[in-house]
């Protein structure tokens, strides 16, 4: 049988895959490659600074968020739909992963188009789901297609995030501290992070980037102040191979969230290589995280200096079986094949 012809619409913030911090990119990056490994005919539009085995489009010389001093971003987005459109009668299927701004696309057309919806639910982006009748929506977890379907929005499947887990090193052995991977702002919660890590008596690293004006006001006048802590190595954007090793190092991934989580691909990536998460229980977490086996699920900022004080009770091999066994790129993308063929 002859493979699809497939459309995969990148972000254009940053490239593909991302250089420092960018789940969906990572994501997105190993998708497409697998694609390719199996075939299909694949073409990736993305920022022209990705790199891929498929056909790259490039609807911007680099990535938006890299481009200093740029005063129009959006300008970007709707010529690259009118790229896009002129391509429209090479493909079979257009596989967004860019929300709802790609969504004028099918306006006129019959090439089906499925959104992997990435973020947690808002007011606004809704109206624009349900403006759209065309479209055909996946989630990346089963809290996620809850919180898609109270607001009306039908789900056509649930597709977890995958990894490869060779690409992380496993240590059975981590060093002495815990970790923060992440966007530096209030609903990643990394203020809890090091509140919480001090009054353990913990040491703390953290990673991560910051993104917009209200993501630097933030930092500068919330986070910033708290990096002078003892307890406290700020070693800011990692890429990889950095990010594989704090990871593999750490004691446990601190994951304080302070929103509905979709999904939460740093959870895997740590568990990967060994190293427990403990995480509040919104959104997603409970589907990636098992309870008092791979990490621990708490409520408050008191159960989770409780369980810094247990993670020695937590099997590191337990977190990696854990993923290999849920979270892999084959278990992804066969699951994407499978929405292909209903689709196209």
């Amino acid at each position: 049988m002859k493979k699809a012809k497939i459309a995969l619409l990148a972000p254009l913030w940053i490239p593909v895959p991302p250089r420092t911090y960018g789940g969906i990119e990572l994501m997105l990056s190993l998708l497409t490659e697998e694609l390719v490994a199996r075939n299909y005919d694949v073409t990736l539009f993305a920022s022209g600074d990705s790199k891929t085995s498929a056909k790259l489009i490039p609807l911007t010389e680099k990535g938006i968020w890299l481009q200093k001093g740029l005063r129009s971003p959006h300008a970007y987005i709707n010529t690259a739909i009118e790229i896009i459109y002129k391509h429209r009668n090479s493909f079979d299927l257009f596989h967004n992963h860019f929300d709802f701004f790609m969504f004028p696309l099918c306006l006129s057309e019959t090439i089906p188009m499925l959104t992997t919806l990435h973020r947690p639910m808002d007011p606004v982006a809704v109206k624009a789901y349900k403006t759209y009748g065309k479209i055909k929506f996946c989630a990346i977890s089963r809290d996620q297609q809850r919180s898609a379907e109270e607001n009306g929005i039908p789900i056509e499947d649930v597709v977890y995030n995958g990894i490869i887990p060779e690409k992380y090193v496993f240590k059975e052995v981590a060093g002495d501290y815990f970790m923060y991977l992440g966007r530096l702002n209030k609903e990643k919660g990394i203020v809890d992070a090091i509140n919480i890590s001090r009054e353990a008596g913990v040491k703390l690293v953290v990673a991560g980037n910051i993104v917009g004006a209200d993501e630097w006001n933030y930092f500068l006048h919330e986070i910033q102040p708290l990096l002078n802590e003892e307890n406290v190595n700020f070693v800011g954007q990692v890429d990889f191979n950095e990010k594989v090793r704090l990871l593999g190092g750490a004691k446990a991934l601190l994951f304080p969230i302070d929103r509905r989580e979709p999904f939460g691909l740093v959870m895997i990536e740590a568990m990967a290589c060994g190293t427990p998460v403990i995480a509040y229980r919104r959104g997603s977490v409970p589907e990636v995280v098992k309870d008092k086996k791979t990490g621990f699920i708490v409520e408050t900022k008191e159960e989770m200096i409780e369980a810094i004080k247990n993670i020695n009770a937590i099997n590191r091999k337990d977190c990696r079986t854990h993923v290999e066994q849920n979270f892999t790129i084959k278990q992804m993308v066969d699951k994407y094949e499978e929405i292909y063929k209903k689709l196209i």
